[in-house]
């Protein structure tokens, strides 16, 4: 079964690409997304979670090349 999802935030660091041992690229990197809210007494809260994520074959080169 695949899956789909769809991660809008910021980079938390520079891609760093390595190759498996069959040659095929991969690049992995963090997204760190930020959740803000009022609780109940008005107050201002805010929460970040951190993805990460691994990118395989073509798109590891491109996501090496043009995120930073």
């Amino acid at each position: 079964m695949y899956q789909n999802t769809i991660v809008v935030g910021h980079l938390g660091r520079d891609p760093e690409m390595r190759y498996l041992p069959s040659g095929t690229p991969v690049t992995s990197f963090s997204i760190a997304t930020t959740r803000k809210w009022n609780n109940a007494e008005g107050q201002p809260q805010e929460k970040t979670t951190w993805f990460r994520v691994s990118v395989f074959g073509k798109q590891a080169e491109s996501c090496n090349q043009y995120l930073a």
